[in-house]
């Protein structure tokens, strides 16, 4: 598999408990509709990082739509420890039933530097914007602010931001 750096992802915080991510890689694009009723996907995605920041091999967490979803990994490439393999693969079980079957829907590596930079200004986008009382009025619940801020902490320390 060949590192490409021509990555960018867009997170969006919906009303009414979904969210939408665009995962853009080169001329290619995968979006992801994702549900807030199952669990917190935001919790997951930075609990996943995270592990990895720490130097954990791996880390796993599922972003669900109504039906199906994804399952999203984070793999550290053993004789390139800085760099992660992202395998997005997809399933079109109900929440409750045990995913039987993935489809692959895209699989790239990246450095964690990259990795991480580009989900925590996603998150600190969202944290920033529901500062607005008009924008936060329909969303404030689903985001996890204590979470966050321990992520953050986290975050500006790996990525050295001052």
């Amino acid at each position: 598999m060949e590192q490409d750096d021509d990555i960018d992802f867009l997170l969006t915080l919906n009303k009414h408990g979904w969210s939408t991510g665009y995962l853009f890689i080169r001329d290619e694009l995968v979006e992801f509709t994702i549900t807030h009723i199952f669990g917190d996907p935001y919790y997951d995605l930075m609990s996943a990082l995270s592990d990895m920041i720490s130097k954990r091999e791996s880390a796993s967490f599922f972003w669900y739509g109504e039906p199906g979803g994804e399952r999203i990994e984070f793999l550290r490439i053993k004789d390139r420890q800085q760099m992660v393999q992202v395998v997005v693969n997809g399933f079109s079980e109900v929440f409750d039933e045990e995913p039987k079957a993935y489809e692959p829907t895209i699989s790239f590596e990246i450095s964690l530097k990259q990795l991480v930079t580009l989900f925590y200004f996603q998150l600190k986008k969202t944290s920033e914007l529901l500062s607005d009382t008009a924008f936060a009025k329909q969303r404030h619940k689903d985001f996890p602010f204590t979470k966050f801020h321990v992520f953050e902490q986290l975050a500006v320390s790996f990525l050295e931001l001052k």
